[in-house]
Order: C-alpha cells, then structure tokens, then sequence
C-alpha cells in the first residue's frame, strides 16, 4: 500500500519541484537584472543563462522568429509582429551572431535580456510591435551581453 501511495505521489513531488525552480529563477533572475555584476550567491543561474546549449538555443530562437517574419512566407497563428521583425532584421541577427559565438563571454544580464524579449508576448516582439521599441529592446540587450567582455579584458 505504501508503495502505491508513494507512486501516486511521485508525479506531484516532481511538479512541486519544478515549481519551486522556476519560482527560484524567477527570483535569481530579477535579481540578475537589478545588478551590473553577477552575484556568487546566484552562480547556479548565471552558469544555467551563460552555457552553451542556451546560447545556441536563443541565438536559433532569435533566427527563427526572423525567418519566421519573412514577408514570402504565409503569415502563421504566431503572434509575432512580423513587420517590426522585419525592419529589425539585422540587429536580431547580429545578436544571434553574437549569442552563438561561444569563444567569447557574455554576461549572463545580457542573455536574460535575450530570454525576455524572446519570452515576453506583450514585448515589442509580438503582437503589433513598435519597430523602435524592438531596435531599443535589441540594442540594451546587445550592449548587456558585452560588458563582461570588456571588465574581463
């Protein structure tokens, strides 16, 4: 009996223990953005927001939703301001650029930046999104990702 009450509660310790995590990235993460510099304290999430496989994976998130905005092909049920995308372009794709080159280091405020605009369905990516605001939102994230270059150097 106290096997199947244990198996029964299995799935519910595993959800309970994701939601603790992402309630903790949560809070690690505002407290990433409220600081220049990285905490040691919060280490475990600069580690997890600065690997390689997030890099890569927001780099290709960002390449997609721009091939995505692509004026060729059909419009899609996503939400994504299509023509602000468009006139962002190469600045989407310069930050993709940047993310995937993993020889040099970002900050891990930077790739937050990446993960909101990428995350954030009322941001200036989706919806009927302002091209200015996305050049802005692109640019702070941009400029983010290459202070730990220059503090390193």
């Amino acid at each position: 009996m106290a096997s199947v009450l244990s198996r029964l509660a299995s799935p519910w310790r595993g959800w309970t223990a994701h939601r603790a995590l992402q309630q903790a990235r949560r809070h690690a993460d505002e407290e990433l953005l409220a600081s220049r510099l990285p905490s040691p304290r919060l280490a475990w999430r600069t580690a997890e927001l600065v690997s390689d496989e997030n890099r890569l994976a927001l780099g290709r998130s960002l390449t997609d939703a721009v091939h995505a905005a692509d004026e060729r092909l059909l419009t899609s049920a996503s939400p994504l301001a299509r023509p602000a995308v468009r006139a962002c372009r190469p600045q989407l794709l310069e930050l993709a650029s940047r993310l995937c080159d993993l020889d040099r280091p970002v900050m891990p405020r930077g790739v937050l930046l990446v993960e909101r605009l990428l995350g954030d369905g009322a941001g200036p990516l989706y919806g009927h999104g302002d091209p200015r605001r996305l050049r802005l939102g692109t640019a702070q994230a941009r400029a983010a990702l290459e202070r730990e270059g220059r503090e390193h150097d």
